[in-house]
């Protein structure tokens, strides 16, 4: 009789194991062990953010016709935004206004891959500082993409941002295709700006206007 008992308990003892351990695997509720060297979350691209909203760009200045030409640059540094730029311009380069670009288009170290910022002088219609060309200057739309593109190039979210911007400009302020230049065209012997890797042939042809 004390056998039969022993293994009855035996044998329940193991079917209740059994039940624990298929609920450790099945159950929500239950914690179990990760192996977060196995269980990495998986990266996702950001998207392009176009944070200049179609409105503010394409509708809030539609009589204003100073603007001719669209020009390209980049920083020249490996990481920014339109605030730490804005800092430099004031303090380091004596800019009243502060950032000589109307737009800066980030690439994910001090803002958002992608993410276009909005400049005061846009806001205030002022003309730029970004070139040598002072006549350039008072007609141009300064565009300024995070990076040092003679080392690196632009990332994806950039190039979608920047097109996407230049054609929302263009047409607007109905600005042709050949008067959307790189620096270096328009200050040709003062720079190599935007760089070597900003693929600006692909560009221009994924312009609408």
């Amino acid at each position: 009789m004390v056998k039969m008992f022993d293994l009855l308990f035996t044998g329940a003892t193991f079917i209740t194991f059994v039940i624990a351990v298929y609920l450790s695997t099945t159950d929500p509720l239950i914690t179990k062990s990760v192996n977060w060297a196995e269980d990495k979350p998986q990266e996702t691209a950001i998207s392009p953010i176009f944070t200049t909203s179609r409105p503010s760009v394409a509708t809030l200045y539609p009589s204003n016709d100073r603007w001719k030409y669209i020009v390209i640059h980049h920083s020249a540094t490996k990481q920014g935004n339109a605030t730490i730029f804005d800092n430099y311009h004031r303090k380091e380069k004596g800019m009243k206004e502060g950032l000589t670009y109307h737009f800066v288009i980030g690439n994910g170290t001090n803002s958002k891959d992608g993410e276009i910022e909005v400049s005061e002088r846009w806001k205030k219609q002022i003309q730029g500082q970004h070139c040598w060309n002072n006549q350039i200057n008072g007609t141009a739309i300064g565009i300024c993409l995070v990076g040092n593109f003679d080392i690196f190039r632009p990332s994806s979210n950039q190039i979608e941002s920047l097109v996407n911007l230049m054609n929302d400009l263009s047409k607007q302020y109905r600005i042709p295709k050949e008067k959307v230049l790189v620096h270096k065209e328009v200050d040709k012997k003062k720079t190599a700006c935007p760089g070597k890797y900003l693929p600006s042939k692909t560009i221009l042809q994924r312009l609408k206007q």
